[in-house]
């Protein structure tokens, strides 16, 4: 699931609120199981009614595309997510596909989406098809909460580290109390986050997918001009990484 974190359709949240009239529903299965469910389902048709390439971009090259890019469409881009939103130019599930075609796109821009996918299956799907769609010597920017950031807080026992990373600090009298709490929330996201990065995994990561030129980044800094689309209120726990499509496309 992903989309800056939220998900389709009825939250846990929501069912709990309401959850004398679902109470059958919980029954059978508990609120996140549910929202997964809508989710899954919700993707499942958006897979079964979209073309494999977008027939508004076929021939098209040059592309800036922003994945999951959620209400921070960009004016000039293939703003692609999950849910339709204000911004949004493309309504796909990324998650195994891209609908663009090879070598259309001059870069790729994600921010706080790679969390969100299964390590193990959909975050090399996914990376397979940014390489894909990518024009040789192309450009992808990838921006993930940085968990070595929150894990040097924690073993410091430094609330001011952690202050300094986690925009929730300034909640913890409301939402959380201790550092194991936020800890969580970064790891976790009540269930959505499904894989937490530092630089070193996510090096190794691009380059066993194909990708050459792999270098840690910084908040509004990129070797594409224009590139550096970042959202200001996620620099402090963000790790900023990019790397090229290879100029000879991998096996």
């Amino acid at each position: 699931m992903y989309r800056c974190g939220k998900t389709h359709g009825m939250s846990s949240v929501t069912l709990k609120r309401h959850r004398r009239p679902y109470r059958w529903l919980l029954q059978l299965a508990p609120p996140h199981a549910w929202t997964t469910a809508r989710y899954e389902l919700a993707m499942t048709w958006l897979r079964l009614t979209r073309p494999r390439v977008d027939r508004r971009f076929v021939g098209a090259s040059g592309l800036l595309v922003n994945i999951g890019c959620g209400r921070n469409g960009k004016a000039g881009w293939v703003n692609v997510d999950s849910i339709a939103a204000p911004g949004v130019t493309c309504v796909y599930d990324c998650r195994k596909h891209l609908p663009l075609a090879t070598g259309s796109a001059k870069a790729v821009f994600t921010e706080h989406l790679l969390e969100h996918l299964e390590y193990e299956d959909e975050v090399p799907a996914f990376l397979a098809e940014c390489h894909r769609i990518l024009e040789p010597g192309g450009v992808l920017r990838i921006v993930v909460p940085d968990g070595s950031k929150y894990l040097a807080a924690y073993c410091a026992n430094d609330w001011d580290a952690l202050r300094s990373v986690s925009p929730l600090v300034t909640d913890r009298d409301q939402t959380v109390v201790t550092m194991m709490e936020i800890v969580n929330e970064h790891f976790r996201q009540a269930g959505q986050h499904r894989f937490s990065y530092d630089y070193e995994t996510l090096e190794r990561l691009l380059g066993k997918m194909g990708f050459e030129a792999v270098a840690q980044s910084r908040f509004g800094e990129s070797r594409l001009p224009g590139l550096a689309i970042d959202s200001s209120t996620r620099e402090t726990e963000s790790l900023y990484v990019e790397a090229c499509a290879a100029r000879t496309p991998p096996p």
